[in-house]
């Protein structure tokens, strides 16, 4: 059947479109492909699935040009049931999974992960496995946008097993991509290298311009925070190469960009300029967002150029450009230099206040660099105010969130508590942290950074080391030239000219020379302690330690050439880091230095290089050796020895290497969270199906991401709930439970979004409600599927914008809530009969978790029972409740309609009743779980029963203590728990105790008829009404007393009495 009257189109001619069309994308011609599909559709008459399949590829050409709204508006049709229905089963999922990438595509990431999860269940019921590797690979980007990092590798990993498999390695090359990005935004920049790289390697010398571009572009980030900026420039150059091949010209704007950036660090600032010039070119022409990114490098580069008033300019306008976006994380990316440069220009208030809309907004990501950043301007702003209290705070909280790896913070932090130290009238103090900033600004290669501490060094140091603080100046100044700084170039040059030109006055006075050596004496004394501090303080990581330790001694020794060299994975030696030789003599005399060590003859070595030879070896670090030439230069001016620092040194090596141990481990336990035994009291985890829960549940702990909980009532879905929240970051904030059922319709809205006094009639008083009472913690919905209709909006807007809006009040208020639902009833019917909005099931359903029935779990019964025994005892005041394997038979084999809240109900009942030393045995059940666990025939009543209380513990030498469970115990009844005729069960006394202690008194029968006629559902219908109606009438109808009797909710018995029409008698 086809679409119109023009002329089919051949298959040939299809697969030739199909196969012109994948090679024009492969080599980055998107607008040919366009143009191919396009033709295609209107010119030739199609079946359904061909019309399908090429709009299809059409939106995943569109997608490739940035054009994301036309890329959904072409395959949106296929919402339609209708339409989609017409459709190969294969050619419907194919479709759904790219409409759920355009809706990705467009930040709808509920409804995307939703469509997909739905396709990939289809697939597998249809056992599809060829399409299961781009689900995954779609699910994988889609939680990496909801920065659901450890989940998004999951799905990377499952689609690059597939590919794999498959030998596809386009798609292997986006897998191993997808992963290292995800890595990259988690900040394991380390690992996402070696992904990246396994992309590039599995492309090898296939034509893939357009996806190594892409691979290239996202590496440079990672090498840029490891602090090599010049790889990240080598990738940017190989990014921007590939996308020139291609047609995809816009891709190159953050590659230009970035390439900016990066040499606006080292320094060349003139090709730095020109290169965001270019990106802003581009950008502008498709009015791409990343234009206020672009106006926030150029304005970046403008204020340290000392152009501050062009700088402003252009960084508002980078804010107000994203802000009309809604943009965000540019926005306040740009705020952040904003306020720098507010305060560069002395505008302190308002730098101030930029400063603390930056951090303000930041608290609703996870964005700590501009946090600290936005932090470090607003620390400096309060101490040119005198707010001294608010300025050590912001940096206390700064230093707290162990930035070790932005060595822009650090740095900046040392700067500041420099200046800090200048204003109490402490120099050396100052001189100190300067030093201390200058160290690591060389680590990061940021010549800026790295002259302004040279400066601030220079004119701040002790009169008696005006030969140094020269020195400094000159550096300044130097370093201030290259990049076009005259402002300070100029002033470093007039401070080193007036410190060389001044007279220091000598005391002629005998006593006051002893004076000045006292003065001396007790200055060094003070010098000494400080390059201890600023030894032990250098600990961020082991190189910015030993840059440290390179620094100090060209400072305060009289060393000229320095090498700290540390061994490879060989035990071949290196340079690490050297002054005063360049890399090549550097890499001869390390080299000469270890042959030395082979021959065993350092002393002729070291006396022929006239260096001093000094090993840096740690109890839990690798050594490294430090040569000093000359071989006197090592010692510090005053010529006190150099070993005090050394061991402060080789004690810092210690420091780092355990607390990078101490994280692998962490990562490894985060890795492996499950193999603990509780996330919280009560949490019991053993089986395969509670255990992935878990290791679901510890995959989303860093994350704010809206969670689903499904299960069946009483299987826990609350205790899941907190177990998610003890977990998370909120884990020290409030955890605020709310039952949709337990309030009427009319109030709901009132109790979830709060109201103002007088809002309407009763309402006496202002209330938050709960939602707002949740602020900074975690709402608990649960019942979320019976949420009256009229209230489903407004929670939708909550959930989309972050705010609510009480009963009569005027505008909303913002608030930080992490939402956890949960319900016992499938959604996706409710929606189907309108009970229950669409985008809110999306919104709500983003990452769902089910919680296992007790019947798919019942290797934990044991442990469970044991917990509850103990649990119950402690609160009911009862000792040495112990029980019999047999009960924990009967128990092992019920159905358990209630799930785990039956059974802790069953438990609590028992113990209540109990007395100290109480041996629970099968006469002690509740009558429907002896019945749910009758045996099959009939077995001789046994006289020796009687009530729990008159029971002895002497009686049962073969109970099991609750002190003394374990699942081993418990091994003999995982399996078939009905005996054979002839097997040992029968034989052993004990197992014949155990079965003629079973109560035998019959089924009820009247009422009931044959189970041999009928189906077994109308069989268990008439059992249940027989058992809630004797159970009614037994207790009068106190529906308290026959729920709890029959293991049931409240809500769950009137549901049952509905269901079967049980009335009361008259």
């Amino acid at each position: 059947m086809y679409s119109n009257k023009l002329q089919p189109i051949s298959k040939e001619n299809l697969d030739h479109v199909f196969t012109t069309v994948g090679q024009k994308l492969t080599d980055g011609f998107s607008a040919g492909a366009e143009k191919i599909l396009v033709e295609t559709i209107k010119n030739y008459a199609h079946t359904p699935d061909s019309l399908a399949a090429l709009k299809r590829l059409l939106s995943f050409t569109l997608e490739t040009l940035g054009r994301y709204e036309e890329a959904l508006k072409i395959v949106q049709p296929f919402e339609d049931e209708k339409i989609l229905s017409a459709l190969e089963l294969e050619t419907q999922l194919k479709v759904i999974t790219q409409l759920a990438i355009a809706y990705n595509n467009l930040a709808d990431y509920p409804k995307a992960v939703t469509l997909l999860k739905r396709t990939l269940k289809r697939a597998r019921e249809n056992k599809l496995t060829r399409l299961f590797g781009n689900i995954y690979i779609a699910l994988a980007r889609v939680y990496r946008k909801l920065n659901e990092y450890p989940i998004s590798r999951d799905h990377a990993e499952k689609a690059l097993n597939l590919f794999r498999e498959e030998g596809d390695w386009r798609g292997m090359a986006e897998c191993y991509q997808a992963i290292a990005v995800s890595y990259y935004q988690e900040g394991s920049n380390e690992k996402s290298l070696e992904y990246f790289q396994l992309a590039v390697k599995i492309i090898g010398e296939r034509s893939a311009p357009f996806l190594l571009g892409k691979i290239y572009s996202d590496m440079s980030g990672a090498y840029c925070l490891l602090h090599r900026p010049q790889d990240g420039i080598d990738c940017l150059e190989k990014s921007i190469e590939f996308f020139n091949r291609t047609e995809h010209k816009l891709n190159s704007v953050i590659a230009y960009n970035n390439l900016g950036m990066n040499l606006m660090l080292l320094g060349n600032w003139t090709r730095a300029e020109k290169m965001m010039k270019r990106a802003l070119e581009l950008a502008l022409e498709a009015n791409h967002v990343h234009v206020a990114g672009i106006l926030d490098s150029l304005g970046e580069l403008k204020m340290l150029r000392g152009e501050l008033e062009e700088a402003q300019s252009l960084l508002e306008q980078g804010v107000e450009f994203a802000r009309e976006r809604k943009k965000d994380w540019y926005a306040v990316h740009a705020m952040r230099n904003l306020a720098r440069c507010l305060l560069a220009q002395g505008k302190t208030g308002e730098a101030i206040e930029k400063a603390r809309e930056a951090i303000e907004i930041c608290k609703n990501t996870s964005d700590k660099q501009t946090i600290n950043t936005a932090g470090l301007v607003l620390a400096e702003g309060c101490l040119l105010t005198g707010d001294l209290t608010e300025y050590e705070l912001q940096l206390q909280t700064i230093e707290e969130s162990s930035p070790s790896s932005d060595f822009f913070v650090l740095g900046s932090v040392q700067r500041i508590r420099g200046l800090a130290a200048l204003r109490d009238g402490d120099k050396q103090l100052a001189a100190h942290h300067f030093s201390r900033s200058l160290t690591i600004f060389e680590a990061a290669d940021d010549l800026y950074q790295m002259a302004l501490a040279h400066y601030l060094l220079g004119t701040n140091l002790a009169e008696r080391q005006s030969e140094r603080a020269v020195k400094d100046l000159l550096s300044a100044a130097e370093i201030f030239g290259k990049l076009g700084v005259k402002f300070y170039s100029d002033a470093a040059v007039k401070a080193a000219e007036e410190l060389r030109n001044k007279k220091i006055v000598k005391e002629t006075d005998k006593e006051a020379n002893k004076e000045t050596k006292s003065e001396a004496r007790r200055s060094n004394s003070v010098i000494s302690q400080l390059l201890t501090v600023r030894l032990a303080e250098a600990t961020a990581s082991r190189e910015l330690l030993f840059r440290e330790l390179v620094a100090v001694l060209q400072q305060e020794s009289k060393a000229s050439k320095i090498i700290i060299a540390e061994p490879d994975e060989q035990k071949i030696l290196h340079p690490f880091i050297t002054h005063g030789f360049s890399s090549d003599e550097g890499a001869n005399l390390t080299a000469k230095f270890q042959e030395a060590q082979y021959k065993n003859d350092l002393k002729t070595f070291a006396r022929t290089k006239n260096l001093a030879v000094l090993p840096l070896r740690a109890s839990n670090a690798a050594s490294a050796f430090l040569l000093i030439q000359p071989e006197s230069g090592a010692v510090l001016n005053d010529d006190s020895s150099l070993q005090p620092l050394l061991r402060v040194v080789e004690l810092g090596m210690d420091v780092i290497a355990l607390r990078e141990k101490d994280k692998s481990q962490s990562i490894d336990a985060d890795a492996n969270p499950y193999t603990s035994q509780s996330l919280m009291s009560g949490f019991i985890h053993s089986s395969p199906a509670m255990t992935a829960l878990v290791e679901d549940v510890y995959k989303i702990r860093s994350s704010d991401v809206t969670v689903l909980v499904t299960g069946e009532s009483g299987t826990g879905k609350e205790l899941v709930s907190r177990a998610i929240h003890t977990v998370s970051n909120r884990k020290d904030k409030i955890f605020v439970p709310f039952n949709c059922t337990a309030v009427p319709k009319e109030l709901a809205e009132g109790h979830l979004f709060g109201f103002r006094k007088g809002a309407f009639t009763g309402a006496v008083t202002d209330s938050p409600g709960m939602i707002r009472a949740a602020d900074g913690g975690t709402l608990f919905l649960d019942e979320v599927g019976d949420l009256p209709i009229e209230v489903q909006p407004k929670l939708l807007r909550f959930l989309q914008e972050g705010e609510v809006q009480p009963i009569g009040e005027k505008r909303p208020i913002k608030v930080d809530v992490r939402v956890i639902a949960a319900t016992n009833m499938p959604l996706e019917e409710k929606v189907a009969n309108g009970s229950f909005r669409e985008d809110l099931y999306y919104r709500l359903n983003v990452i769902r978790l089910r919680v296992p029935p007790l019947r798919e779990r019942r290797s934990e019964i044991p442990t469970i029972i044991s917990y509850y025994i103990n649990h119950y005892s402690e609160r009911f005041g009862k000792r040495e409740i112990n029980v019999l394997p047999q009960t924990i038979d009967l128990l092992m084999v019920c159905n358990w309609e209630g799930n785990v809240r039956q059974l802790c109900n069953e438990i609590q009942r028992i113990v209540a009743r109990a007395e100290d030393g109480e041996t629970i045995t099968p006469e002690h059940l509740s009558p429907e779980l002896k019945r749910a666990a009758k045996p099959l025939s009939p077995f001789a009543d046994n006289q020796n029963v009687r009530p729990i209380s008159s029971y002895g513990n002497q009686n049962y030498n073969q109970s099991y203590s609750n002190q003394n469970f374990s699942n081993a115990a418990f091994n003999s009844f995982g399996g078939n728990h009905t005996p054979s005729n002839n097997s040992s069960y029968n034989n052993s006394p004990a197992q014949k105790s155990a079965i003629s202690s079973f109560d035998t008194e019959p089924l009820p029968v009247h009422n009931i008829r044959d189970y041999r006629k009928g189906t077994l559902d109308q069989a268990v219908s008439e059992l249940e009404t027989q058992m809630i109606t004797d159970s009614l009438v037994r207790n009068a109808w106190n529906i308290s007393r026959v729920a709890r009797e029959l293991g049931l909710t409240r809500r769950g018995l009137y549901m049952k009495i509905a269901r079967y029409g049980i009335e009361k008698a008259a």
